[in-house]
Formats: C-alpha cells, sequence, structure tokens
C-alpha cells in the first residue's frame, strides 16, 4: 500500500476548539490536566463538537437514563475528544468508505446515543461474568493464564460506549487490596499459572503506589513467565506514557525474580485509523524504547470499522508504528451495544480478502468471546477446503445461529451472535436515530427478528454481502493495478522493462566496481 496522506490522522488544534481555546501547550501535554478537564458533560461537548437542540436532547436523555441505572456513562479525555471531526454527523472520510453513510468514528466510540438505550434482549449473557469465575481479582477461563484486575471499570480516563463490561459502570465491582491480594496468591497457588494479563478498568489508571505493588508480587512467582498490561491510555491520552513511568514498570516487573526475566507486554485497544496519531506514535516509542512489545485487540464494530479499507489502514498503520495486530474481536452481546455487532459471515468476508493484500504480520486473527465461559472462539476463515464442499463464505447469506465448539470441548448448537428484537421494537429504533443524526441510511443495526413467542423471523440489513473483486481491493488499498487488475507481484513478468529503468539508476555500477 501507498497511501497518499500521510500515515498519522490529524487531530484538531485544541486552540480552535471553544471549550479549550485558551489552553497553553503545557497544559495540553500534561496528563494530570488532561484528567481534571476529562468531559463529563454535553454542557462541555457542545462547544467541542457541532450539535443541534434535538441532538443536545437526546445525548443528554442518554445519559440521564444511564444515571438512573447508577452508570456514568460520559467520559471522554480533551485529547480523545479532539480527535472527533467538528460536525460528527457529517464526517469527512477516504475515498471508498461511504462518507453520507457514517458518523465519525471517534463520536460513535466515546459518545452515548439514544442507539445505547435501544434493544434490550441479548439472548445468554455471561462471558464477562468476573464474579463467576473469580477468586479475589483473579479471573480465570484458560489453564495457564487469567486476568488479575487491578482497578474498577469505572477507573478508564475515556469510556467506550461499546464496551463490553458497560454493565459494571454501576460501580458494583469493587477492587480493593485485599481482593488483590487474593488474586496474588491465587497466581502462586496454581503453578499451571505462566501468564497474568494485569487489567481493569485500566491498569495504568491506578496509582503508581497499586501498579508497583502488583508487579513487585508478580515477578516473585517463580512459575509465572510474562506480564501483559492492558491499557488504553496510549489510544486516549498518550501524553500519559512517560520514561518515568515506563522504567517504574520495567524494573517492577522482575525485582525479585531469581529464574530468567519475565517479559512484559502492553495490550491495547485500537479500533481505527483515526486514532493512530503522532502523539500515539510518539507514546509507543517511548513503550518500545524500554524494551516492551506491544499488541492490539480491535473490536469489529457497525457503524465504526465494518469496512474493508477502513480495517486494512486501521491493521497496516497501527504495525507501521510498532503496534502488532493481536486479535479482531467480535463484538459482545450485551444490553445497549447490540447496534455495534457486525453478522460473523460479514467479518470473515473481510478476513479472507484481506489475506494476501496486506502482510500476514498485520491480519489479526478474528475471534469470538463466547458466554458462559467458553472463551475465544475462532472465526478465521480458510482457503483449504478438506471436505471437498466447493462452498465459498460469500456464496449466499448464512443463517444467524452457528455451532460452536469451545477449546474445552463444550458444544452450543445454535449460538447467536446477533442481538434480538422485535420488527416494532426494530422499525421504532431506527426511526429514533433516524431523527437523531437527520438522515437516513447510516443507522444500520443487524438484529435478530423475532416474534412475540421468540421465534426467530429473519435477520436485518442481510439484503446482500460485501463484494470484493480484484480490482475493488486493488483500488481500495491503493496498489497500482498492471494486467488482470492485479498489483505486480512477479518481477520476473516484467524484467525487461525493469532493466531498462535500472539501468538509469544509480544502483547500475560499471563492470569494475561489480565486485566491490
Amino acid at each position: 500500500m501507498h497511501p497518499k496522506e500521510d500515515i498519522f490522522y490529524q487531530a484538531r488544534n485544541f486552540n480552535t476548539i471553544e471549550l479549550w481555546k485558551n489552553v497553553t501547550g503545557e497544559q495540553w501535554y500534561d496528563a494530570d490536566w488532561q484528567i481534571k478537564n476529562i468531559i463529563r458533560s454535553v454542557e462541555q461537548l457542545k462547544k467541542v463538537i457541532k450539535l443541534n437542540s434535538l441532538q443536545e436532547n437526546e445525548i443528554n436523555r442518554t445519559v440521564s437514563t444511564l444515571k438512573k441505572e447508577g452508570k456514568e456513562a460520559l467520559r471522554i479525555t480533551p485529547y480523545y475528544a479532539s480527535l472527533m471531526q467538528a460536525d460528527p454527523f457529517n464526517p469527512e472520510m477516504l475515498p471508498g468508505e461511504k462518507s453520507k453513510k457514517r458518523l465519525d468514528p471517534i463520536f460513535w466510540q466515546s459518545v452515548p446515543t439514544p442507539a445505547n438505550l435501544l434493544f434490550p434482549n441479548t439472548g445468554i449473557e455471561g462471558a464477562m461474568a468476573e464474579r463467576s469465575r473469580s477468586y479475589g481479582a483473579a479471573y480465570q477461563r484458560y489453564p495457564n493464564r487469567l486476568a488479575l484486575f487491578v482497578a474498577e471499570n469505572t477507573s478508564c480516563a475515556s469510556y467506550c460506549v461499546h464496551c463490553q463490561r458497560a454493565k459494571s459502570l454501576d460501580r458494583s465491582f469493587v477492587v480493593n487490596r485485599t481482593k488483590i491480594d487474593k488474586g496474588l496468591f491465587y497466581i502462586g497457588y496454581n503453578k499451571n499459572i505462566n501468564e497474568v494479563l494485569v487489567t481493569g478498568g485500566d491498569a495504568l489508571m491506578v496509582s503508581r503506589g497499586r501498579l508497583q505493588y502488583v508487579l513487585e508480587e508478580l515477578s516473585r512467582i517463580p512459575h509465572l513467565r510474562t506480564i501483559r498490561i492492558a491499557t488504553r491510555v496510549p489510544v486516549v491520552m498518550p501524553m500519559a506514557i512517560t520514561d518515568e513511568l515506563m522504567e517504574l514498570i520495567r524494573i517492577s516487573a522482575n525485582k525479585f525474580n531469581n529464574g530468567p526475566d519475565k517479559y512484559v507486554y502492553f495490550m491495547t485497544h485500537i479500533n481505527h485509523y483515526h486514532e493512530i496519531t503522532k502523539d500515539l506514535g510518539i507514546a509507543v516509542k517511548k513503550i518500545l524504547n524500554h524494551g516492551f512489545t506491544i499488541r492490539n485487540q480491535t473490536v469489529l464494530l457497525n457503524h465504526v470499522n465494518d469496512y474493508y479499507k477502513t480495517l486494512a489502514l486501521t491493521f497496516t498503520r497501527m504495525f507501521w508504528i510498532g503496534i502488532h495486530p493481536y486479535y479482531l474481536l467480535q463484538c459482545h452481546k450485551e444490553k445497549g451495544i447490540v447496534h455495534f455487532i457486525t453478522p460473523i459471515q460479514i467479518g470473515k468476508i473481510y478476513m479472507k480478502h484481506l489475506h494476501g493484500w496486506i502482510s500476514g504480520v498485520t491480519m489479526p486473527k478474528y475471534a469470538g468471546n463466547i458466554e458462559g465461559g467458553g472463551g475465544k472462539v475462532i472465526l478465521m476463515p480458510s482457503g483449504h477446503d478438506t471436505l471437498y464442499k466447493k462452498f465459498h463464505i460469500e456464496d449466499k447469506i448464512s443463517e444467524s445461529y452457528a455451532l460452536v465448539s469451545t477449546w474445552d470441548g463444550k458444544e452450543i448448537l445454535e449460538y447467536e451472535a446477533l442481538g434480538r428484537a422485535t420488527f416494532e421494537e426494530f422499525s421504532n429504533g431506527v426511526k429514533i436515530m433516524d431523527d437523531f443524526i437527520g438522515r437516513k441510511g447510516v443507522f444500520v443495526p443487524k438484529l435478530i427478528i423475532v416474534d412475540n413467542k421468540g421465534k426467530r423471523i429473519e435477520t436485518t440489513n442481510r439484503t446482500k454481502l460485501p463484494k470484493l473483486e480484484k480490482i475493488k481491493k486493488s483500488k481500495l488499498l491503493e496498489y497500482d493495478v498492471r494486467d488482470k487488475n492485479m498489483p505486480l507481484t512477479n518481477p520476473a513478468d516484467i524484467s525487461d522493462e525493469i532493466d531498462e529503468q535500472f539501468k538509469k539508476s544509480k544502483y547500475c555500477r560499471s563492470t569494475s566496481t561489480e565486485n566491490e
């Protein structure tokens, strides 16, 4: 790929935004200032983006309704808010991304909208029901690894409205020292555990003292080999990534270790190339310079990144700055976020057609988190048809349910990845969002329509599947095309043409210097 534009997305200059017109650069790049000035109200938000009275009232209604449920739904760092376009309802996107049918991707991820109050029927829930699989702050689903919660879900600097833990934003789960100590004890007790994910909320939003304590205690456990730190701080508040913090992590993770060094990985969360900025690049360099590796989990989100070009640019650009794509994760079924879910078949089609067209090292594994503790199920399509069915994933629209086999031998006969709604709920929801957005065709939720008895009728917005011919992929990825609408993949095919150009280049040397 050779995109003509800068690989970094250009955020708006903060001084051009009404809310921060008098802010200095020193203040803006101070993480403490960012925290103190987090956007928590629509009054602040309307000084950052363009909102008409209906949109303002509807966001206020959404936030108020969620607050009545005990949830603080709106929290955006000034930096992350500056990534939103001034008019998020009419965004400018790259060619091939259908800007007329989209809202700004940062807006969709961070601002609660009436969509978050729609379609409550999610079927079976529970994949992230931590209490049912926990000891203290330790949460385990696999034999050799677990998550250690060091902070509540409410600790994040910015809230993602698509978060699968949105149900926990009511502060019902408290992480205290006793729970952390019980989790640390369990890690030492279970000698199968060789890998720990330090998470929250956000692992880098806890106090330095708590982070240091946890890492130092993990360094004492001889059978523990790797530590992963889950954080979205580099993406939503990159100025908080400092050399001092990185040095604390580097030293603490092996302070009391008597065996081989425990390697530390950072696990971050980028969903759209608009999040890949120069400021993120600076934060990434600091992390890499201290010897850490960064891997990323992208969630496949309807309305945000469910476009071929968007996924390609997101995966490749993060890799270009030193972040390894790790998972493309199917959006989970949680109340209030099912409008973000893209059918698995669509994800499979995109992954199939990205293969070969972008580097394999930039291709994450496509996976889904299965309810009931089944863990991740790999959803990647395969070009190896051992059963010789002669069937391709894009040949016809699939069912809205599937037989699922988990890593631990469980089988789910009719697993549904989509939310459910009656036709009336679906129609009313679309009308509410069409009025909110100001035009039709932008809000296109994929839902299973059921009758009053819960029987499946049809899946919405599934009349056709993406068609990705060679020429279309070449155009979207901005490749130069030669014969058969394909980019050049074999220089031997045009060796005479290349020879002529080589003779004119600086690399063509005289016979006397050939063996130097």
